[in-house]
């Protein structure tokens, strides 16, 4: 039978460089609306030039994508990492032009038409470092930031999709708020100017109204991101009790150390290497135990968020009165890792600080710095997607 949805366009430029980024926003544009558009009303609509432009001419290639895209879409997001772009007759590179584009549109519409920029925050390869276009895209990014648009800066892809997505729910959040407050009680009420009303035909039973799509509802959800988020507190919890460990080996070795030096008479360079091996052989142990909770702990981040941001998505409609049980269980969490990044730190900075005694123990020192740095990332991932997320959650208590 037939139904009605709203339908929100995002429009997506970027350079050419970010072309992961880009199919993964078209995923998850997929994947929101096959899990919510049905229980919503409301649909994502993903304008790019690989799917909605077609060959044509005109005064440069972006004038014609210019002239194929609609350009009455409702939220732009902008993606740079080390190329601004090719320059087009109007502007600095296409990405600018379509960006200036929609900076006016936003100027003229602030309340309908919003805009979102990711930098990319990643190593490139020596091959690939254009440096014209990397002072470029910085230059562009200060201007922006100038201007009042408030930017974010990602790692990988993964970060990135975990962004877009929370951002993605806090912008159809205020939609949805604007839609319930623009909408007349009249039976002949229409959709908000932004919005635009279609009729979908669906073969699909008829669902109870509420009824979640998805094989996972907000129970499950709930639970998935307990498990996870406990999974995370404990890794975090083992790899303290490691650190701990570690350090009072440490600090045995060092007084045997201190003990040799006090007593020169019987000073043997022999015990002394045997004593700094000890150390070092288990300064590597440690970092075999951090590399293998790394991607334990990145896969619980994952499975967490993903569960947060459905989560988020579920609780408005359904059950209100969980939103601060689910922000309770974010904000403990985002506590805890808070606390591990920050002791993870000062453990860096003391195995760095370490003497440059053998070889071996130099060794164990670069790759034990190696692994803390890696898991410092994955503390700062983990803390600000739960950021991200508890502004969702406020967006929902709001």
């Amino acid at each position: 039978m037939p139904r009605s949805e709203d339908v929100l366009t995002i429009f997506l430029a970027s350079p050419g460089d970010v072309q992961d980024e880009r199919s993964r926003m078209a995923e998850v544009v997929t994947d929101w609306n096959r899990a919510w558009s049905r229980d919503l009303g409301l649909r994502l609509e993903l304008l790019r030039w690989e799917d909605d432009a077609y060959p044509d001419i005109g005064d440069d290639a972006q004038a014609v994508i210019n002239s194929q895209i609609p350009s009455d879409w409702d939220l732009f997001v902008g993606i740079m990492w080390s190329r601004f772009g090719t320059p087009t007759s109007r502007s600095g590179s296409g990405t600018e032009e379509e960006f200036e584009r929609g900076l006016d549109r936003h100027k003229t519409d602030p309340e309908n038409v919003r805009l979102l920029f990711y930098f990319k925050e990643a190593p490139v390869a020596p091959s690939k470092i254009d440096t014209d276009q990397l002072k470029r895209v910085q230059t562009f990014k200060a201007s922006a930031k100038s201007r009042g648009l408030l930017t974010w800066e990602f790692s990988d892809t993964d970060q990135f999709e975990k962004l877009i997505s929370l951002h993605i729910t806090k912008h159809v959040q205020d939609w949805r708020k604007k839609r319930d407050l623009d909408q007349p009680s009249s039976s002949t009420a229409q959709a908000t100017p932004r919005a635009v009303t279609i009729q979908v035909e669906s073969h699909l039973p008829v669902q109870v109204p509420g009824a979640i799509t998805d094989d996972f509802g907000y129970l499950d959800l709930l639970e998935l991101f307990n498990e996870r988020s406990a999974e995370m507190g404990e890794i975090a919890n083992r790899l303290s009790a490691a650190q701990q460990e570690l350090t009072e080996k440490s600090t045995k070795g060092r007084e045997e150390l201190d003990a040799m030096n006090a007593d020169p008479a019987n000073l043997s360079v022999k015990k002394a290497r045997s004593s700094i091996a000890r150390v070092a052989d288990e300064m590597l142990r440690f970092t075999e135990r951090v590399e293998i909770e790394i991607p334990l702990f990145r896969a619980s981040v994952d499975a967490s968020m993903s569960a947060l941001i459905r989560v988020a998505t579920i609780t408005a409609e359904l059950y209100p009165e969980k939103i601060a049980e689910t922000k309770s269980a974010a904000v403990q969490l985002l506590a805890t890792l808070i606390e591990a990044r920050q002791s993870t730190e000062g453990f860096k900075e003391s195995t760095a600080s370490l003497p440059r005694m053998t070889k071996e123990l130099n060794l164990a020192k670069r790759k034990q710095v190696g692994a803390l740095t890696g898991l410092i990332a994955e503390f700062e991932n983990g803390e600000r997607l739960l950021t991200e997320g508890l502004t969702v959650l406020d967006g929902l208590q709001g």
